[in-house]
């Protein structure tokens, strides 16, 4: 039903509730933000105009209604006057205050006459980044390392500076200020306290403080940059250092995070903070000296977005081959799990955003159960959904073939990629899923597991059809089912797509390969910095 279609039909209640007192109408609003109908609460609010605006629970609402739609500044309004009612604290009107200064633009500055730094070497790179192993193992921080061992391997000096409060946000505390790991420099910016409760734009303005004082002393060739939480505002740090210093920025977009505002498809590329994040994500892209990215589909989208495409370089996601390495199921995890001898297809991945959508594999389980077909499932990872995903293969019917096996240690996790006869990525139609090519399929690439994929730009340029893998309609658990009886059922190709993949991996998609990558980015950025200073 559209928004107008709903109004139409509630029309002899909003007549009503024209006349409705304050506590009607706050309950009203709660109902529509309950059932997720911002549109229809927004034209109440149109039509109640200020009315109840000296309300505070009316009012706290409407802020929530507003910020469910992505309007801060209209959010922050409703701020100022549940403030001017002493009924929001200061440091929530501080925080909303923070994040619409910086969509509106607001970024860090360094002051003081520009002040250029030499280098101590044209291999030297700082790496400006949000977070870092030792302390915290995740996606971000398996990259990041994986590259940095492979810039040290092809004859560069990377050096690492993680954003102020890390690993004291992970640990409680600070155990070290600086320590090398693997041989690589780590040096942790810390103010002795956490850093959560400071608004966004405070908090940036400290990390460019602090980084501007250590890379000042470390004297690299450049600045490398990677998304952070939102996306740019790492980069905004590193270009603040860039004015001040004339040190080049290599920015490095490994997702695009303006639709991460929120978890409903239908409103996350829209709203002021879609926008406003857009934007500023163009702007770093542009006033960086060198975009990189992690796929064609990003790298066709940035240049989309009007980066030339001279300026934008690649540097994939990539696997140890050494690590994960062809093998034979384990036995003895299969017999722990009920696994033996049981024809599987599965994901391993975290149950903590819906994009996964292992609901999917679920639903092509009872597919598969109903024609009688002997295929379990094997989902590994944890997470918040996990209960949901739980619920939902109960409601199947599948609860007995569905085996949720839980978060493995990553020393361990190449004999749970073992237990998967047909790997799958059933990533929905999301924006970050559309663009961002994930870690798990080169690593199932890399065991010579057949890899069946959503059909998503990102996910087919990693298993594309019928060269080394199989596709099928997002979301379509009918359809996956389909597509997995033809992989089960013909095993002559399931292996030659399978081999067709480990090839592909151990010739263009090793993590070591990104070291020569970097050496030529860098190269390219110390090139062109210098031909700007000779014209």
């Amino acid at each position: 039903m559209s928004d107008g279609q709903l109004m139409d039909s509630v029309h002899p209640i909003v007549t009503a509730l024209e006349t409705a007192d304050v506590k009607l109408a706050t309950a009203t609003l709660r109902s529509l933000l309950s059932a997720h109908e911002y549109e229809t609460a927004v034209d109440l609010m149109t039509r109640w105009s200020g009315r109840f605006d000296d309300d505070a629970d009316y009012l706290k609402v409407r802020r929530a209604i507003l910020g469910k739609l992505g309007e801060l500044s209209d959010a922050l309004l409703v701020n100022h006057r549940l403030a001017g009612l002493k009924a929001v604290t200061e440091s929530s009107l501080a925080g909303l205050e923070g994040r619409v200064r910086e969509l509106r633009g607001h970024a860090p500055r360094l002051p003081g006459p520009r002040r250029p730094i030499p280098p101590a070497s044209d291999k030297r790179i700082v790496h400006l980044l949000k977070e870092s192993r030792p302390y915290l193992s995740n996606g971000f921080t398996s990259r990041s390392h994986s590259n940095f061992l492979a810039e040290k391997k092809a004859g560069l000096e990377p050096i690492i500076v993680t954003e102020p409060g890390f690993p004291r946000s992970v640990l409680g505390s600070l155990p070290r200020s600086e320590m090398r790991v693997d041989g690589i420099g780590h040096y942790f910016l810390d103010l002795g306290r956490d850093l959560d409760s400071l608004p966004v734009d405070r908090f940036l303005q400290v990390f460019a403080d602090m980084a501007y004082e250590r890379v000042s002393k470390i004297r690299p060739a450049a600045i490398h940059v990677s998304s952070g939480r939102r996306g740019y505002e790492t980069a905004l740090v590193a270009l603040a250092i860039k004015e001040k210093t004339g040190i080049p920025v290599i920015y490095e977009v490994r997702s695009f995070f303006e639709s991460n505002w929120t978890g409903e498809v239908r409103y996350e590329a829209q709203g002021e903070i879609y926008e406003s994040r857009r934007r500023i994500e163009l702007e770093c892209m542009q006033r960086a000296d060198l975009v990189l990215t992690i796929g064609e589909s990003m790298k066709d989208e940035i240049v989309a977005r009007g980066i030339p495409e001279e300026k934008v370089g690649l540097v994939p996601n990539g696997v140890y081959v050494e690590r994960f390495a062809p093998r034979d199921r384990s036995v003895e995890l299969a017999t722990s799990h009920g696994l033996a001898g049981v024809p599987t297809f599965g994901y391993v991945s975290n149950m903590d955003h819906y994009r996964e959508s292992q609901e999917t594999l679920i639903a092509a389980a009872a597919h598969l159960a109903r024609e009688g077909r002997p295929e379990h499932c094997v989902l590994v990872g944890d997470g918040p959904r996990r209960d949901k995903l739980e619920r939902l293969a109960e409601s199947h019917g599948v609860a007995d073939r569905v085996h949720f096996l839980g978060r493995v240690d990553h020393e361990l996790i190449a004999d749970y990629y073992s237990l998967i006869d047909v790997f799958v990525v059933p990533r929905t139609a999301e924006r970050a899923a559309t663009f961002v090519t994930p870690l798990k399929p080169f690593e199932a690439m890399a065991m010579r597991l057949p890899v069946v994929v959503s059909d998503l730009p990102a996910l087919r340029e990693i298993a594309p059809s019928p060269e080394r893998g199989w596709t099928f309609p997002p979301d379509d658990a009918r359809g996956l089912a389909q597509v997995l009886k033809q992989v089960f059922d013909d095993p002559e190709e399931r292996e030659r797509r399978a081999e067709a993949g480990l090839r592909w991996v151990r010739s263009e998609r090793q993590w070591d390969h990104n070291g020569p990558r970097y050496a030529e980015a860098l190269s390219w950025v110390l090139e062109h910095t210098a031909a700007g200073k000779d014209d």
